[in-house]
């Protein structure tokens, strides 16, 4: 008895980008105001809290299918075992890289750990991640930016990711980037200083990434209105990294 014929891509099998294509469309024939975040093997997948489908966020795959069809089981998560530890506090060392932790066990003592994390890993992921925006949604994010910028400033977007704009209210200046966090600096006759790096995910993100569960550019549309509607507000709601931490994606 020979093998059964193994399911092929665009016929018995969706892409992520093409999931997230048709999740979008059925959304938009329930009036929703924006498509289901989908959830990638390997990423924790990290939701606002108030977000309606935040539930999506604990949905785990159980199996894949690699580009000839076959099929690969995913092994369940295991539950963590119940610490002894209680978090306390923790900081980045930008000397030596890395992000102090301090715990308490149940005796009261304190002890410390360290994290790491480097700016490759997190360029890696973010590849990863990127498999679940459709290029389509991306392009016409792109056509919206464009309507909501001077000329120079798109021009320069398009050809570097990168675009700044001057608060005429705080004097701070904004440099909005594509797939990283906002850099926020002040600039004066000797330079410019920068104050941090403001990120901000509107729906949700991929942990350890620079990715958003919005194509790159409907990201930046999001930083660019905030800090035209509320600065207080962007600030209040953004995570803000020292430029020094790989976070800040510098």
């Amino acid at each position: 008895m020979g093998d059964e014929p193994k399911p092929k891509l665009d016929g018995d099998l969706a892409t992520y980008s093409q999931a997230s294509r048709h999740l979008a469309a059925s959304m938009l024939e329930e009036k929703g105001w924006s498509g289901l975040p989908i959830p990638v093997v390997g990423l924790k997948l990290i939701l606002e809290p108030r977000y309606k489908h935040k539930a999506i966020a604990e949905f785990r795959w159980k199996e894949f299918y690699d580009d000839d069809g076959t099929r690969h089981e995913i092994p369940e998560e295991q539950s963590p075992e119940p610490s002894e530890f209680t978090w306390i506090n923790s900081w980045w060392n930008s000397r030596y890289q890395l992000t102090v932790i301090v715990l308490r066990d149940k005796a009261g003592r304190a002890r410390f750990n360290i994290s790491t994390e480097d700016r490759l890993s997190m360029t890696i992921r973010t590849i990863e991640a990127a498999a679940v925006w459709p290029v389509e949604a991306e392009q016409k994010a792109q056509r919206k930016l464009e309507s909501l910028i001077p000329a120079e400033s798109y021009e320069l977007y398009m050809l570097t990711g990168h675009f700044p704009e001057l608060s005429k209210r705080s004097q701070v200046t904004y440099l909005f980037r594509k797939g990283r966090p906002t850099i926020a600096l002040r600039q004066n006759e000797e330079g410019a200083s920068v104050l941090c790096a403001l990120c901000l995910h509107p729906i949700g993100y991929y942990d350890k990434t620079w990715a958003g569960v919005m194509c790159p550019t409907d990201e930046v549309i999001a930083h660019l209105l905030m800090m035209r509607g509320s600065e207080e507000k962007f600030w209040a709601n953004a995570n803000q990294h020292s430029v020094e931490h790989p976070a800040a994606g510098i």
